[in-house]
């Protein structure tokens, strides 16, 4: 086959960023998967945040806590990006 006359036809072309594995929180990571059970954010005081994570089972929920040792607009900012 030959190659293309002009290769380059100026599209755009959408890049796929792939979340990792683990998302680091200050001292705590999670796990990729566990960001999108996340239900509530909580700020406790001014340094730190707690967050809520209801994980599906069978017919019910577990339902735990996360406190994290960082101010509450920096969780958000972080949980943004992905």
């Amino acid at each position: 086959m030959k190659p293309k006359r002009r290769p380059y036809s100026g599209k755009i072309k959408i890049v796929r960023k792939e979340m990792p594995r683990f998302i680091k929180f200050g001292s705590i990571a999670l796990k990729r998967e566990l960001i999108k059970h996340i239900s509530t954010i909580k700020a406790v005081d001014s340094r730190r945040t707690m967050i809520f994570l209801k994980i599906p089972k069978l017919f019910l929920y577990e339902e735990k806590n996360i406190t994290l040792p960082i101010e509450y607009s920096e969780v958000v900012e972080i949980l943004n990006q992905y």
